[in-house]
């Protein structure tokens, strides 16, 4: 079976359409979910972005032990295991974070295909013109340079009627137009993620304030630096990028539907995590330099399987599940057995209505120069939002059914509390967390010098194993050897309306 995984990053739970939780129209991934099986409790573990990959990629749980940087040579990734097994593998992405030089995240996929130009990426020169600012600079999160490069990004893209979202999807649409016998491909979009500059067709639908900015791009922190207004065009700017999103899917699975290709092709649909649009007091994801806390908006995250011969489809599967499970589960679809160094499990059997495994999940951030993060503890009745700082009596504690998490119930359920710590505290050491830094991820205790120069040779190490245990990996299993490896970038070709005048993206 091939494999097509959709990872659309900062994609919230709440904004799939069908859920009726917020007033969003996706009626491509409406129509996905009817066909696929739509996992109810999919949560982070390794947050933000590139972490997340980092778990996903190697299969492992990532944020107590590895930063964010480059795709670490500890164990083969993904693309190398499919790559093992005689599948052509491709990685096709407009993320900037992911297409930096010297990342990694291409090990493995014999096609990668980097869209540049989203967000800051450095794609134009310097001297190119720019679009005009949307709202006050005062308002917006990057410092000038980065804003800059993103303007020249942006006015280029709309001298062209495309942008970065159209023109991947258009790729993928382009690639499996001939797609090989065999095939793994993981296309990553950065939408839904900010700056939130979706097409104005996408935000018609959309509530508008007049007496609010159009904030496309806030600052991480607290929701009191905007007015009631700029907070609700936030909400619909960014539904607007989801509606974006859903429209590209939908082209992309009519394409592979006209020509068959999901008759014998499982496809996934997830992200990475969510993002606040003013809930709990907060805009953005990361607040630097403070705790970050991992309510539901940001924590709770989609997941969508749709099996060719129609396995769960049409149901909501419960049950805690998180992205490293994803490594395992596309092995066993596409019919390759499981790998000894994966963690998670695999979400196979749960498409046949067997039960979850996991009994609680964690969340957090890996402590990033030191900044540390609240690590959060789901269970089947609970979630508990701990403050390594403040300790647990400055943590809270939720029941699952308060969805909004409005009430902190911990002072009457003290005992629940400390169970779920216990369950953080020994998950870390089954890790095999040093403990210097099991100390600070707990205590907020500093991770000093000593230990991190342990850490590096700890990492340092690990890639001597690799090189050692697994540097034919990718190439064994394959008659002839690997075919040749296609790296590019796709440079958008102007998109024209019948009129032959450049037309707005998605149209």
């Amino acid at each position: 079976m091939n494999i097509v995984v959709i990872c659309s990053d900062t994609f919230r739970y709440d904004h799939l359409g069908f859920l009726k939780r917020q007033p969003v129209l996706t009626p491509n991934l409406d129509r996905l979910a009817a066909e696929s099986a739509c996992f109810s409790e999919f949560h982070l573990c390794s947050f933000p972005t590139v972490v997340n990959r980092i778990e996903v990629f190697t299969g492992r749980y990532t944020f107590p032990l590895i930063d964010w940087g480059a795709l670490p040579m500890h164990f083969p990734v993904l693309g190398e295991v499919f790559q093992r097994h005689g599948f052509v593998t491709a990685f096709l992405a407009d993320n900037p974070h992911l297409m930096k030089e010297g990342s990694g995240f291409g090990r493995g996929f014999d096609v990668v295909k980097d869209i540049p130009g989203q967000t800051d990426d450095i794609f134009q020169p310097k001297n190119a013109p720019m679009i005009e600012l949307p709202c006050a600079i005062e308002k917006l999160e990057p410092r000038i340079r980065r804003l800059e490069r993103y303007r020249r990004n942006a006015y280029w893209y709309r001298q062209r009627g495309t942008n970065t979202t159209e023109t991947l999807f258009r790729e993928a649409i382009r690639w499996l137009e001939n797609p090989p016998k065999r095939f793994f491909l993981w296309i990553d979009s950065f939408d839904p993620h900010e700056p939130w500059d979706a097409p104005k067709r996408y935000l018609e639908p959309y509530p508008w304030n007049p007496d609010g900015a159009e904030v496309t791009w806030p600052h991480n922190g607290p929701a009191g630096r905007y007015s009631e207004a700029e907070l609700a065009n936030m909400r619909s700017l960014y539904k607007a990028e989801v509606s974006q999103s859903d429209y590209w899917i939908g082209r992309l699975l009519d394409s592979m539907r006209a020509r068959g290709l999901l008759e014998n092709t499982a496809v996934i649909f997830c992200s990475d995590h969510g993002y606040y649009l003013g809930e709990h007091g907060f805009v953005g994801k990361l607040r630097l330099g403070r705790l970050t806390p991992i309510y539901e908006e940001l924590g709770h995250i989609p997941l969508l399987i749709r099996h060719p011969e129609g396995w769960g489809a049409g149901t909501t599967i419960p049950g805690l599940c998180q992205p490293p499970d994803l490594f395992v589960t596309v092995l066993e679809l596409a019919g390759i057995n499981r790998v000894p160094w994966a963690h998670g499990n695999s979400l196979v059997p749960r498409l046949h209505r067997h039960p979850s495994p996991q009994s609680f999940a964690v969340g957090g951030c890996h402590p990033r120069k030191g900044i540390l993060s609240c690590l959060t503890v789901w269970t089947r009745d609970w979630s508990l939002v701990y403050s390594p700082v403040k300790g647990l009596e400055g943590s809270e504690l939720f029941r699952r059914s308060d969805v909004g998490q409005k009430q902190n119930v911990i002072a009457e359920n003290r005992s629940v509390a400390m169970e779920h710590f216990e369950m953080l505290r020994a998950w870390l050491e089954q890790l095999g967390v040093s403990r210097p830094r099991l100390r600070q991820l707990l205590y907020g205790e500093p991770f000093g010098r000593i230990a991190r120069v342990k850490d590096w040779l700890w990492n340092r190490s690990n890639r001597r194993v690799y090189f050692k245990h697994f540097a034919t990996y990718a190439s064994n299993g394959r008659p002839g050897g690997p075919p040749p490896r296609i790296v590019e970038k796709v440079i958008a070709q102007p998109v024209h309306n019948e009129t032959g005048a450049p037309a707005p993206a998605g149209s």
